[in-house]
C-alpha cells in the first residue's frame, strides 16, 4: 500500500472518530488538546507545529459539520 492511500485511510478514520466522539462542548478544549497532542512522540517525529494541527482540525471540523448539516 502506498503512502497516499495510507493517508486517505488515516484521514477517513480521523473524520469518523471526530464525528462520533466530539461534542459541541468539547470545541472549547481543542487548542489545549492540540497543545498536548503536539508533544506526543509521533508528532515530535513529524515535526508538527500546533498551528498546523489547529488548522488541520478546524478544516476537519468544518467538513464534518457541513456533512452533518446536509443530513438535516
Amino acid at each position: 500500500m502506498d503512502e497516499k492511500r495510507k493517508g486517505e485511510l488515516a484521514l477517513a478514520a480521523v473524520k469518523i472518530n471526530i464525528r462520533k466522539e466530539l461534542a459541541i462542548r468539547d470545541i472549547a478544549n481543542v487548542k489545549r488538546n492540540i497543545g498536548n497532542i503536539v508533544k506526543e512522540p509521533e508528532m515530535v517525529a513529524a515535526r508538527a507545529k500546533s498551528e498546523e494541527l489547529l488548522e488541520f482540525n478546524k478544516s476537519l471540523l468544518e467538513e464534518i459539520f457541513e456533512e452533518q448539516m446536509k443530513a438535516i
